[in-house]
């Protein structure tokens, strides 16, 4: 009984220093990879971009830095500044052209996950991405992770949706406008590539109910707006073409969404 109970305080030591030790580790690399990066774009606008199918009608803010999310980066019509993704599974399917793309690239690192799901280190380095950290190494649940205002300094909280944890990336270079644009917090994409087959295909489209169209992703959303109007309360959020977020921030519809939509945009 002894032997059972001081196994069982050595796991539990071990697993805390593990935690020390990953904690430490997402400080060294997220002060590398992000640095540099804050108040970057203090008074000017940015729009964050998903795959959502709103994102087909889209017509691109001028004066604005565009980032790019997963397969967000097949739109032709969109000149990407930045991009962003954690998560292989959401990017092999257009590894070359985001491996020739121009832009600023970063690649999350989810400690604790799934190795299949890792985007290859190997390819990173290919990539030339900048590598940050997340804290699913502490909380399994992308659901109950906390939004990190400091992220220069511990892992950016890991959201059941790059959207939502790409947003603490945005928020920090503190610009005057952030953009939704593809967020759609609803089912599809504005694309299927021919590389993905039918059962992965609906592999994605099953993620999306979970991890993007849920009333609990709905609810981080939610998080979100309080985190930002407590840090940020100077940077405006707008949902361009808004639909399943419709009524959280400020939404805005554009005349091309509208003429293929219906006059209020739905």
């Amino acid at each position: 009984m002894l032997g059972k109970i001081k196994r069982k305080i050595n796991r539990k030591f071990l697993q805390n220093n593990y935690i020390n030790a990953i904690s430490m580790a997402a400080t060294v690399a997220n002060g590398e990879c992000f640095r540099d990066i804050k108040n970057c774009n203090a008074g000017k606008a940015v729009a964050i971009c998903g795959g959502g199918p709103t994102l087909q009608n889209y017509v691109p803010i001028p004066d604005t830095l565009h980032v790019a999310l997963n397969r967000a980066l097949l739109n032709k019509n969109i000149k990407y500044d930045w991009f962003i993704a954690d998560d292989w599974d959401g990017v092999y399917f257009f590894q070359n052209e985001l491996l020739k793309y121009d832009c600023r690239k970063f690649f999350g690192h989810q400690i604790g996950g799934d190795y299949s799901r890792e985007i290859p280190e190997s390819f990173r380095i290919a990539c030339n991405a900048g590598r940050y950290y997340t804290d699913s190494y502490m909380v399994e649940d992308g659901f109950e992770s906390r939004f990190t205002c400091d992220i220069d300094k511990m892992a950016v909280g890991n959201m059941p949706n790059i959207a939502l944890s790409a947003m603490q990336i945005l928020l920090f270079t503190h610009p005057s406008k952030i953009y939704l644009v593809g967020c759609d917090a609803s089912q599809g994409h504005f694309v299927q590539p021919d590389k993905l087959d039918t059962k992965k295909i609906e592999e994605h489209e099953k993620d999306l109910k979970m991890a993007v169209s849920s009333d609990r992703v709905i609810q981080k959303w939610l998080e979100l707006k309080a985190f930002a109007e407590a840090f940020y309360p100077d940077v405006e959020i707008i949902s361009v073409n808004p639909v399943g977020l419709k009524g959280i921030f400020r939404d805005e519809y554009q005349e091309a969404f509208q003429n293929n939509n219906g006059e209020d945009g739905v």
